[in-house]
């Protein structure tokens, strides 16, 4: 049976800010396993209660594939936090890598901080402040930029269009990956591929979570070293067994994103 744990509101009133004080940030258990729900029922994030670094959701375990491009980012940014599943599965499986998270909702980043365990540590930012803004004033480039941000109506506007996709195109460094999370049922979600391609030169790989579900889009500033499809395999082995983490379905699925071009090399 599913407990709340208890709802949350900010109180904050700046006009020049956002106003969340109408939208609760819910924390609720079932099963060991604690989520936060965001100005409604549907899931933002899950935790469980007996392994805290342990990925739940399957849209988390598609992103985490970005890893079998690049094993060892030096910095990655996160627009959206949720509870921090993402960013502790990072912080605790990267270790030399930084880690800096924007979140525009000040109600998340505390109900994330008492209810799910981030970690306390210099090399984990997190940073209260828009997301696009902070991109287009802020300076500096990521290996990998994951738009993981959904407000209680679903995709923010501005993560829709393609100035967004521009802009994290140019914070990328040149071997860098722009990943973003989507509604599979969102029927303009191949629009917004369709856009992302446009930046990307078509180095757009993608995945579905769950049917309906998620839908996890990977795109690439240029072609990986490793496009070999055995050798990204068993990168993906390996990663499993390191991570005790199920990810072989959905390597698949990416792979399948191409596979109508080029059956054995990635379409780069």
């Amino acid at each position: 049976m599913k407990k709340i744990i208890g709802k949350f509101f900010n109180y904050r009133n700046d006009p020049t800010f956002y106003d969340f004080s109408k939208i609760a940030v819910e924390v609720s258990e079932r099963d060991n396993i604690r989520s936060m729900h965001i100005g409604s029922k549907t899931v933002q994030s899950s935790m469980s209660l007996k392994n805290h670094n342990r990925l739940v959701l399957n849209y988390t375990k598609v992103i985490v594939l970005c890893l079998i491009f690049n094993p060892a980012p030096s910095k990655v940014l996160f627009l959206g936090l949720g509870g921090g599943s993402l960013q502790k599965f990072f912080f605790k499986y990267c270790e030399k890598t930084f880690l800096r998270t924007l979140e525009i909702n000040p109600q998340v980043i505390q109900v994330a901080r008492s209810f799910f365990y981030l970690p306390d540590s210099e090399r984990s930012e997190i940073i209260s402040d828009d997301g696009v803004d902070y991109l287009s004033n802020k300076k500096g480039t990521y290996d990998i930029i994951i738009s993981d941000a959904f407000d209680d109506e679903g995709l923010p506007d501005a993560f829709r269009e393609e100035q967004y996709y521009e802009l994290c195109h140019s914070r990328l460094t040149k071997k860098g990956i722009f990943i973003i999370n989507l509604w599979g049922s969102d029927p303009k979600s191949k629009t917004y591929i369709k856009k992302i391609k446009k930046i990307f030169n078509n180095q757009v790989l993608f995945a579905a979570a769950d049917n309906p579900g998620n839908l996890i889009v990977f795109a690439f500033r240029a072609p990986p070293k490793e496009l070999r499809v055995d050798q990204l395999k068993e990168r993906v082995k390996y990663l499993e067994d390191l991570t005790d983490t199920a990810l072989m379905l959905f390597y698949n699925r990416l792979i399948e994103s191409a596979s109508s071009i080029n059956g054995h090399r990635l379409n780069f």
